[in-house]
């Protein structure tokens, strides 16, 4: 349990708020996390123990930590620096800091449903078929098999995606993508499914941020956020909504940790994530 300056005053403080007994255990909770992070993070307040090196970009440090890598959701994320705001206006109002280091520091919205492509993956024949990046489409195949897209990039993913069994539609676009991919194939001599088309390229991968532009494109194009970990949060979402899941979204949730599994849970509660064509 890292120190925390005043908190017994704070205790007090939040006596007089009568607040539940599980209101009172998150806010020792954020305090906790925020300390044992800026006592790691910030090398002046490690040694003086003064609240006053605290500052607003430690709180922006600690938000982003949350989001990136812990990847909590955007409402656990808000609840959190709610509780370090009322810390800290404590903290200012017992003239014990000349700042309030939450004061100027964001929440984070919400998404709401709208904000995942949810068509791609209920109408994967009309997007397998659009006239769009091929590279695009074959990301949105590969994800809707289970993969994540650092999977899909990976080298050797071939060989477990040629093993993968595939119905009509999917293998119609593969022979697009196989006339697509062939001259490439030949020229890097190289099997990989994502290969440069830039042939003085220094590798034969296809680069992240080549990924992007087609992504970025094609999603203007269509009107959708198409960015990798949109796409695969919406296949998860659909698969944690879905009644009869199918072996690829099994797949998909195996591969998940518990803490992976309940971010998405959470997620899929706080936009009420609904199906309104359930999926056999």
């Amino acid at each position: 349990m890292v120190k925390i300056p005043f908190k017994a005053g704070f205790d007090a403080y939040l006596k007089t708020r009568h607040i539940s007994n599980r209101a009172k255990i998150e806010y020792n909770n954020s305090l906790n996390d925020f300390f044992a992070f800026v006592i790691e993070h910030n090398s002046e307040y490690k040694i003086s123990e003064d609240i006053k090196d605290i500052h607003e970009l430690d709180v922006r440090e600690f938000k982003n930590f949350m989001l990136t890598n812990l990847e909590l959701s955007p409402s656990t994320i808000n609840k959190v620096v709610s509780n370090l705001n009322v810390y800290f206006k404590y903290i200012f109002g017992i003239k014990k800091s000349i700042e309030i280091p939450t004061l100027y520091v964001n929440s984070i919205t919400v998404p709401k449903q709208s904000d995942f492509p949810v068509e791609i993956f209920l109408e994967l024949p009309k997007y397998l078929n659009k006239e769009i990046s091929v590279y695009t489409r074959l990301l949105i195949l590969i994800i809707s098999k289970g993969f994540t897209y650092k999977e899909a990039l990976a080298p050797d993913f071939y060989k477990k995606f040629n093993q993968l069994g595939f119905i009509q539609f999917e293998k119609k676009f593969l022979n697009i993508y196989q006339a697509f991919i062939e001259p490439y194939k030949s020229y890097w001599k190289n099997d990989n499914l994502f290969l440069s088309r830039n042939k003085a390229a220094n590798s034969p991968l296809l680069s992240i941020p080549a990924l992007h532009r087609d992504l970025k494109t094609d999603g203007e194009a269509l009107k959708l956020d198409l960015a990798p970990k949109k796409l695969y949060t919406t296949f998860i979402l659909i698969a944690l909504s879905t009644k009869h899941i199918s072996k690829d979204q099994q797949r998909a949730l195996n591969t998940l940790d518990t803490a992976s599994i309940l971010y998405y849970r959470r997620l899929k509660r706080e936009t009420n994530f609904t199906l309104h064509k359930e999926q056999d």
